[in-house]
């Protein structure tokens, strides 16, 4: 796995200390999965409500993280920089018009060491990657698919 294990057992226990839901999205939710990928972040997708808002502010505190920063003016979310890596927040949406209720409906929660994380099903991954059309999201699909693939024929999904 490239993002460290400990660094996603930090963030699982900063969203549970901070009572902040989210869900692991991306390709830390496939390295999850066990799509042989490689990342150096986490993207965590949440509603975006005021309650949340000042929850975030909790979690930042709690992981030792910097931010939020803008992650982009094209993108409508957050980047909270860690010690050895980041934490993209991203709100309400994510591409392929998956919306957070869609996503978490579909979503598993998963062990990271002694915390567990809510991760998005490796499908509402291909189908995200698919609809953003960028040329690292459309390098990575044929390994999804082949993950998603094995799993499928290990009746693990």
């Amino acid at each position: 796995m490239s993002v460290d294990a400990k660094i996603l057992e930090s963030v699982a226990a900063a969203l549970r200390s901070a009572r902040l839901e989210a869900i692991v999205v991306g390709n830390a939710a496939s390295e999850l999965h066990g799509a042989p990928v490689v990342t150096e972040d986490v993207d965590l997708l949440l509603r975006d409500t005021p309650l949340n808002r000042k929850k975030l502010q909790r979690f930042i505190t709690e992981v030792h993280g910097a931010g939020p920063f803008e992650i982009s003016e094209l993108m409508a979310g957050k980047r909270i920089l860690l010690p050895e890596s980041y934490v993209d927040i991203l709100f309400d949406r994510i591409a392929g018009r998956l919306s957070y209720n869609a996503v978490r409906s579909r979503s598993r929660q998963m062990s990271v060491g002694r915390e567990a994380l809510r991760v998005a099903s490796l499908e509402d991954v291909i189908r995200s990657k698919k609809a953003a059309g960028r040329e690292k999201d459309m390098a990575v699909l044929p390994i999804l698919r082949s993950t998603l693939a094995v799993l499928k024929a290990r009746g693990r999904r």
